[in-house]
């Protein structure tokens, strides 16, 4: 799809953000890794233990703070996206810039149709991209749980420093529940543009739909805020070509054109 897009800078910014508060994940994990062994190999450690542990309760703090400045960043990347998705959509000039061959329906007469086929678009790639991201955000995520758990409780120094760091294998835990949420619902929007544009091929006017078809718009707008999901680049390239002949091969297949 996209060769150029104006937003594409705000959402880099708010992967930056998202990977610093990965960062803080492992450095985190690494430090209770730490902490414990020195408590269990020699007890004359036990005051570096605690200190690391303390420590340690920043780094959670971090994380937390990150991941709320790389949700916000996205809130506003995504306000940008909409604004362009309605420029390409009804040819307005509502963004600064607009962008270049990010959808592939130049061709399509600029209208409340063309928005539905650029929504039917967002939605076919959003849901297989996230879908792929599902399984190893949940595997990566329990992993850190566990270990978080078990070194957290074995190696806690006080109730106050165990609970700050409890609270970051719910984080990691809520995390991959909202984003399967988020597929879930990305699913019912696309699974939704399939039965509009199948209703659409057989009429001449799609007056009747527009309706619907603003409803889905605004399905798939209300579940990409809910969500704050950053899809993944590399898996974006990975599916990339594969979902581009898709695309076509459904464009053909309900008549879009």
């Amino acid at each position: 799809m996209a060769q150029y897009n104006p937003y594409k800078g705000s959402f880099e910014q708010s992967k930056s953000f998202s990977s610093y508060a990965e960062i803080t994940l492992w450095i985190s994990t690494g430090l209770l890794i730490i902490a414990y062994l020195l408590k269990e190999t020699n007890i004359s450690w036990l005051y570096i233990s605690e200190f690391i542990l303390n420590i340690n309760c920043f780094f959670i703090v971090a994380f937390a703070i990150l991941s709320f400045i790389s949700e916000t960043v996205f809130y506003q990347a995504s306000i940008q996206r909409r604004e362009d998705f309605i420029d390409n959509s009804f040819e307005t000039t509502l963004a600064e810039n607009r962008s270049e061959e990010y959808y592939t329906n130049d061709s399509i007469t600029s209208g409340i149709y063309k928005m539905a086929v650029n929504g039917f678009e967002n939605s076919l790639f959003t849901y297989n991209i996230a879908k792929k991201m599902t399984t190893p955000l949940w595997l990566k995520n329990i992993g850190f749980a566990v270990l978080i758990l078990t070194f957290s409780i074995f190696g806690y120094n006080s109730a106050f420093t165990l609970l700050i760091q409890l609270t970051l294998p719910i984080l990691l835990l809520q995390q991959a529940i909202k984003h399967t949420l988020f597929v879930y619902r990305i699913k019912r929007v696309y699974e939704n543009n399939r039965r509009l544009f199948n209703d659409l091929k057989n009429l001449n006017d799609s007056k009747h739909k527009r309706p619907e078809i603003i409803l889905n718009v605004l399905d798939y707008e209300t579940t990409l805020t809910y969500g704050s999901i950053l899809l993944s680049s590399k898996i974006y390239d990975e599916l990339n070509p594969t979902l581009s002949v898709k695309w076509e091969e459904i464009k053909q297949q309900y008549n879009i054109e």
